[in-house]
């Protein structure tokens, strides 16, 4: 049974190995690079990970789309100042961020082509999972006599995970937040369409 001192080193190991695979994707996860920063020996690292890094990554995947799962859709959303809100506060962020900066969602762009088709799923997991979360704040906007009962929730919070997505791989290929700005304004804009009357 593992102890409190050696989850905490396999944690420390995941979260370096996430932090990689966010950076610069599969081929930025250096065994020798997750060493260095955790300050651990090989021996300990394949007393968690005895299939190397093949298992590291695959681990570090599924704690990166818990995390996304977990932290992708903020609060109920159960109004319009809240979704006005959550779309500026992202706006607001990638303004902030650099091009150099780490972005979770457009790092998982080129890692949903990867060749390892158990990389694939988990990748198609986080998708699915935040398509659900979506649909539920959409509905909850419905159960609160926002949103017209005949609003396709589906294909919104289709629409708002492509946004979301395409736009942070906009922003980090041209610098240029304007791309993700005018879709989630125009996004906005659709899902007021919907607006239930009065």
């Amino acid at each position: 049974m593992a102890t409190p001192k050696g989850e905490a080193t396999k944690r420390r190991i995941l979260d370096a190995a996430v932090d990689l695979l966010i950076a610069g994707g599969a081929a930025r996860l250096s065994l020798d690079d997750v060493l260095r920063t955790t300050a651990t020996s090989k021996g300990q690292l394949f007393s968690h990970f005895p299939g190397g890094k093949d298992e590291l990554r695959r681990a570090a995947t599924e704690l990166q789309v818990r995390r996304l799962v977990d932290h992708g859709t903020p609060g109920p959303l159960a109004t319009w100042d809240d979704w006005e809100a959550w779309f500026g506060q992202i706006i607001a962020l990638h303004v902030r961020q650099t091009r150099e900066d780490a972005c979770e969602v457009a790092a998982l762009a080129g890692r949903a082509l990867d060749a390892d088709p158990t990389e694939r799923a988990l990748i198609g997991r986080v998708f699915t999972q935040w398509d659900t979360d979506l649909r539920e704040r959409l509905d909850t906007l419905r159960a609160n006599g926002l949103l017209r009962s005949d609003a396709p929730v589906d294909q919104l919070s289709s629409l708002i995970i492509a946004v979301l997505q395409g736009g942070a791989v906009m922003d980090r290929a041209t610098a240029n937040t304007a791309h993700l700005t005018h879709a989630l304004r125009q996004t906005m804009t659709l899902l007021r369409a919907y607006a239930a009357d009065g």
